[in-house]
């Protein structure tokens, strides 16, 4: 749109979606887009956009141009308050009196003065439409490529998870990272509170694609009320219902039964100075620097069954399977079996298979289930077959770190199916196959301080803090 005035006459061209209003004697009338014509004393003109006059209403500038005698001052106020003000544009012309000005020299000059020629307006408008729009649309902008970038790693997760888990994991915590940086930024609310949605979503997304289980954990019991003064870090099942404890401190092991909590109590002698107890088929043994010996719950003492010879030297855990005896030496890296004989047991043999000489000085915990399991403290969980190592890798684990490695395992049970681990680091358990593909996790806090673990019947049971706590599977 065009307008100018010359010597009192104003003359308009428009194409568009433009109009041209004037006011004069109480009246506001619409010039079209083609106009000339002599303007009065009074006259106040407005060319304007139709966005103007749709978000700010006829009536009103119509009341503003008739009775103001500022009406820029007061229409631009009103144009910011609009939350989108693009395609928002006007000026405004006053016709006022002219002003006869004396100069120094007293030379008289006529100052034809056309106040209020809309420059003023059109400053302010459009130069503050422009700042606005700018800023908007570089906010909406920064958040649209934030949600695309989400987006897209979302895409690529649920398509890799199962091909490049590691991919997936690190796809997760790239989203995530962005989502935290974007939100340290100077934001709108609407814009915070989408990017906390999309930090939900990544949630979400993490818990499905892993199959992540935030798991909710109860007290069963705590050690010292089911015997005073009773504290443990090791809890095996005997596979009757019951769970074992063995208090070093008070030289004795416990029997707990999780139906009716009631309890079973052997005394150890000083000479046993156990360091871990194995159990199945209703069966518990003790380990000690002597040998091994077995508790006679209604005699409330214990037996020798196993004397130590001169090949032991660290022997540190007891398992046993199919009434056989195994003790695993931790400085010999053996694991010697003593085979049942009904009710004694037969001399010692090397359980590892000629020529085997793995170094398993890390070893932390073993389960015996046919095979042998073995976890280490440098993350890593090892079976073995016939005495022989076995190709085991973990399918599509979700490892913590870049080095995929278990995040300080200390404890592990293996059922028919699969096998479970307490990965303290990681504050979870998670579950594999027996030919290590990952199944799923159980998180907690609570697993961060557990010591030991156990399954049974569809429940999971940890020691933590000297108390048996319970979770569902």
């Amino acid at each position: 749109m065009m307008a100018w005035v010359e010597e009192g006459r104003l003359a308009v061209y428009g194409v568009g979606e433009v109009g041209v209003y004037l006011a004069r004697g109480g009246q506001l009338a619409s010039l079209g887009v083609f106009a000339k014509g002599e303007l009065k004393i009074g006259d106040v003109f407005i060319l304007t956009t139709n966005r103007l006059v749709s978000e700010i209403g006829m009536e009103q500038i119509k009341e503003v141009l008739l009775k103001q005698d500022n009406p820029g001052e007061i229409l631009a106020p009103l144009v910011h308050t609009k939350e989108e003000t693009s395609g928002i544009a006007g000026i405004i012309g006053v016709v006022r009196p002219e002003i006869k000005i004396k100069l120094r020299r007293e030379y008289p000059r006529k100052i034809n003065l056309w106040v209020g020629a809309g420059l003023l307006l059109l400053l302010i408008v459009m130069i503050g439409v422009g700042m606005v729009r700018r800023v908007r649309v570089n906010e909406e902008r920064g958040y649209l490529d934030l949600e695309n970038s989400i987006k897209a790693k979302m895409s690529e997760v649920q398509s890799d998870r199962e091909l490049n888990p590691e991919l997936a994991r690190q796809l997760l915590t790239q989203s995530q990272r962005e989502v935290e940086t974007y939100l340290k930024t100077e934001i709108k609310e609407k814009y915070r509170l989408k990017a906390m949605g999309l930090m939900r979503s990544i949630k979400t997304t993490d818990e499905q694609v892993f199959k992540i289980n935030n798991t909710q954990v109860t007290t069963v019991l705590e050690l010292s009320v089911l015997a005073e003064g009773l504290t443990s870090t090791n809890m095996r099942s005997d596979g009757k219902g019951n769970l074992i404890f063995l208090d070093g401190n008070q030289a004795q092991i416990v029997s707990m039964n999780l139906v009716d909590r009631s309890k079973a109590v052997v005394a150890l002698d000083d000479k046993d100075k156990l360091v871990w107890v194995g159990s199945g088929d209703g069966k518990v043994f003790g380990l000690g620097s002597t040998g091994v010996v077995e508790a006679d719950w209604k005699k409330k003492e214990t037996k020798q069954v196993i004397e130590a010879d001169e090949f032991w030297k660290d022997p540190v855990i007891i398992e046993t399977f199919a009434g056989n005896i195994y003790v695993f030496d931790k400085v010999q890296s053996e694991i010697w079996k003593y085979p049942t004989l009904g009710e004694t047991f037969g001399g010692r043999r090397r359980w590892l298979a000629a020529g085997i000489t793995p170094d398993l000085s890390n070893v932390v915990d073993m389960k015996v289930a046919g095979d042998v399991w073995l976890l280490t403290s440098t993350g890593k969980l090892l079976r073995y077959s016939r005495g022989a190592p076995v190709a085991f890798n973990m399918e599509g684990f979700p490892y913590q770190g870049e080095d995929k490695i278990l995040a300080d395992p200390v404890a592990t049970y293996v059922t028919d199916s699969v096998v479970y681990i307490l990965e303290r680091g990681a504050g979870r358990i998670v579950v594999v196959g027996l030919e290590g593909k990952y199944q799923t996790q159980y998180v907690n806090s609570e697993f961060a301080r557990a010591s030991d673990l156990v399954v049974l019947d569809g429940r999971g049971y940890v020691l933590v803090d000297n108390a048996v706590k319970e979770f569902g599977l």
